[in-house]
């Protein structure tokens, strides 16, 4: 498939590249993305305080910050998502999703998700993932993510007013190196069996 080109000529004769539609998410998630929050604000302590047993008040500290990766597997309704910037010092942190600052300094921008879970699929012994129909966040930089999550967004698939929310599953992918690549995949279709009445 050929590629389309962005350079169209100008009434003077001058040729303009036009942005990319990368280059354009780019610059809208730069205009949305906001600072880690690092003032404490006691919301990570709710899951212990909203214990009713001992066993939930023992476990409510279990689990870690979610990112996609933990959910590979899971089937989840993505209700909202902010832009954020990750913290300067993260430089084990490798995304296509950077921009520079005044000082021409890379900044980092991840997606924080807020979720729901559909099913018990993806369940995985190594970690406490949320219970089936909960709401929790999980971050995210995986490219091809981002950039499905983004387009939904701007195709109305996601709405926190509206109540719309893109339903999904996380896929990863082995590339038989060692490492995979996270995508977001469509519902799979189930088969629904008629009963007699």
């Amino acid at each position: 498939m050929a590629s389309k080109s962005n350079a169209v000529a100008s009434e003077n004769g001058n040729v303009v590249t036009k942005p990319t539609p990368f280059q354009i998410m780019l610059r809208a998630m730069s205009m949305d993305a906001s600072a880690e929050d690092s003032t404490f604000a006691g919301d990570d302590l709710n899951a212990i305080l909203e214990a009713t047993t001992e066993e939930e008040m023992w476990d409510a500290d279990e689990q870690p910050p979610l990112n996609f990766q933990h959910l590979a597997g899971c089937e989840i309704g993505v209700i909202d998502f902010q832009v954020k910037y990750s913290r300067a010092s993260r430089s084990d942190i490798a995304t296509p999703f950077t921009v520079k600052d005044e000082k021409g300094n890379d900044k980092k921008m991840y997606l924080l998700v807020s979720c729901v879970r559909l099913s018990d699929a993806g369940e995985k012994p190594v970690i406490k993932l949320p219970a089936v129909g909960e709401v929790f966040q999980a971050n995210t930089s995986a490219r091809f993510i981002v950039a499905k999550l983004w387009k939904a967004l701007t195709l109305g698939m996601i709405n926190k007013e509206t109540g719309k929310v893109l339903e999904c599953m996380i896929q990863e992918i082995d590339l038989g190196d060692g490492t995979g690549v996270l995508k977001l995949r469509p519902m799979p279709k189930r088969t629904v069996r008629a009963t007699a009445e």
